[in-house]
């Protein structure tokens, strides 16, 4: 269904998406049932969270709609696309990633217990950090009247335990852009636990253009100052910017003879770093779609729901990194990790 997509204005907008429900359809105690509406705001296209969220609703045959406005990582449509939503009202808006929340609902700092939509539901879901970038009080409540959501990334203290178990630095590196928030939030969070993992953090950062834009011939750059400093291994625990640059990224790494460990699974299978502990974006959307459910088709409160999280990470390994780099995993990872090739 994914074949339905509009262009306009440089705003990508894909098709709506729905059951063969009707927008009324009939119950089957002879009541109508009124189709619900959702509108989807993503940054890079309706990737494997999208669509995991609309075929939850799909495999049910669920009366619930899905329009998705995609941005195409464009900041400046973001202010067009927030006043469009509050003029069409639907019963839920979904946001995702960081800079799309942020910019559609504003903070608590901003809106205190209110959002930006004023009191249309939402939810949230591929944000990080909720809590540290301000979007809600804690992972028990919001504490935002209209607000809920889901959240994906593994705790650093989950990761580096697993990554420890295969390669422990002394001195660990990251690199990062600037202007990414995410980034900035998961570095602090390494700063806080360097102690108590017993590693020194390593922290470089990319030099953005005027306007805002980092080369990618910036990565080897970077990647040889955090050599020089000492660094023995590379982490990425949330870099929209490394992950759309993973090969160049990781080749830069393995010049180096520098282990990449990352918080995503796709740059083990298709980038190919060393080792990753991450969540299934498919799996995030089904659970963001759960969340939705129980707001649109159960009537709960999205203040009085939880900031859920999925309970089970993906281990991947990847064996022609680690001959590379003469680097093997121990027979415990092996056991509970999938192994590309």
């Amino acid at each position: 269904m994914l074949e339905r997509l509009v262009l306009g204005l440089a705003l990508s907008v894909f098709g709506s998406f729905a059951g063969p429900m009707a927008s009324m359809a009939q119950g089957q105690g002879g009541g109508d049932v009124v189709e619900r509406r959702v509108h989807m705001v993503v940054w890079r296209g309706c990737e494997e969270a999208c669509q995991g969220f609309i075929r939850y609703f799909e495999d049910r045959d669920l009366p619930v709609r899905v329009d998705v406005t995609d941005v195409a990582r464009d900041r400046d449509l973001l202010p067009g696309v927030q006043a469009r939503l509050i003029a069409e009202r639907p019963d839920l808006v979904v946001t995702w990633g960081t800079t799309v929340s942020l910019s559609i609902l504003g903070t608590r700092a901003e809106h205190g217990r209110d959002s930006a939509l004023g009191d249309i539901p939402a939810l949230f879901m591929i944000v990080a950090d909720p809590v540290g970038s301000d979007l809600v009080e804690s992972y028990q409540t919001s504490g935002r009247a209209h607000v809920s959501g889901v959240r994906n990334r593994v705790p650093e203290e989950v990761q580096l335990r697993l990554m420890f178990e295969y390669f422990r630095p002394e001195r660990l590196g990251v690199l990062n852009h600037p202007g990414e928030l995410n980034s900035t939030l998961n570095t602090e969070n390494l700063r806080d636990i360097a102690q108590e993992f017993g590693f020194t953090l390593i922290e470089q950062l990319y030099t953005p253009d005027v306007e805002g834009q980092v080369p990618v011939a910036q990565i080897p750059e970077a990647m040889a100052a955090l050599k020089a400093q000492g660094a023995e291994a590379i982490y990425v625990g949330s870099s929209s910017y490394n992950l759309d640059h993973q090969d160049a990224f990781v080749a830069a790494a393995t010049a180096l003879d520098l282990p990449v460990f990352s918080a995503y699974t796709q740059m083990v299978a298709e980038g190919g770093a060393l080792m990753a502990i991450g969540t299934s974006y498919a799996n995030v959307g089904r659970l963001a779609a759960l969340q939705a459910a129980d707001i649109l088709l159960d009537g709960k409160d999205p203040e009085a729901l939880p900031i859920k999280a999925l309970n089970r990470y993906s281990v991947l390994l990847n064996m022609t990194s680690a001959q590379q780099l003469g680097l093997y995993p121990p027979l415990s990872l092996i056991g509970v990790a999938e192994v590309v090739q």
